[in-house]
């Protein structure tokens, strides 16, 4: 099994037009809601399922419980936890400062120097073309075009399912299909993860 990747132009910050280096990222076969991830770890693994449930719940718990405490948690061989802060007006003197200005920015993950090594050790690099580093998008009609024959075999459609159709990236996909709501032509459907997309009639 590989991971796939492929080459992205580099943006260029101060729009000189020079071309920059190409940069490689990995191509995204899909993603595990936490459910599947359960699932996964409960056949592989061996394990109940409400056992891997309980302990993964168990976990978030106390991570969260000892990181509101301002500790820095280390999880398995994973990595560690830590908050990062941020404040929200610049200062240069620290009496000018009040709590209410600073605020938390992130929560950020530290991965183990031995998990990162035994990863790299492992990993088996693909050269894969990905349909979202298309230059030339493609212009709507010809993405109706696509939609509606997809949706002819198709009851639905949904954001990620439009942008590999269309080789566009989720962003642009999004904004197309609001225009496509918008001329009623597509009618949303559900809500948070489980939105698709049907054809109005």
């Amino acid at each position: 099994m590989s991971v796939n990747y492929d080459l992205y132009e580099t943006p260029n910050p101060d729009k000189s037009g020079e071309e920059l280096p190409l940069h490689a990222r990995v191509v995204l076969k899909g993603s595990y809601t936490a459910e599947e991830f359960v699932e996964q770890v409960t056949a592989f693994q061996h394990m109940p399922h409400a056992q891997v449930v309980g302990v993964i719940e168990a976990i978030s718990k106390e991570l969260r419980h000892l990181l509101l405490k301002g500790f820095s948690v280390e999880l398995g061989d994973i990595g560690y936890f830590t908050l990062s802060l941020s404040v929200n007006k610049e200062v240069t003197d620290s009496k000018d400062l009040r709590s209410p200005s600073v605020s938390l920015k992130d929560i950020n993950l530290r991965i183990n120097r031995q998990f990162k090594k035994d990863i790299e050790t492992e990993l088996v690099l693909q050269r894969y073309h990905s349909p979202f580093r298309v230059k030339n998008l493609l212009v709507e009609e010809k993405c109706l075009q696509r939609l509606n024959k997809f949706l002819e075999k198709n009851p639905c459609i949904n954001r990620q399912d439009y942008a590999q159709l269309v080789g566009k990236t989720k962003t642009q996909a999004l904004q197309d299909i609001n225009a496509f709501i918008e001329r009623g032509i597509l009618k949303k459907y559900g809500s948070g993860r489980s939105v698709v997309y049907i054809k109005m009639k």
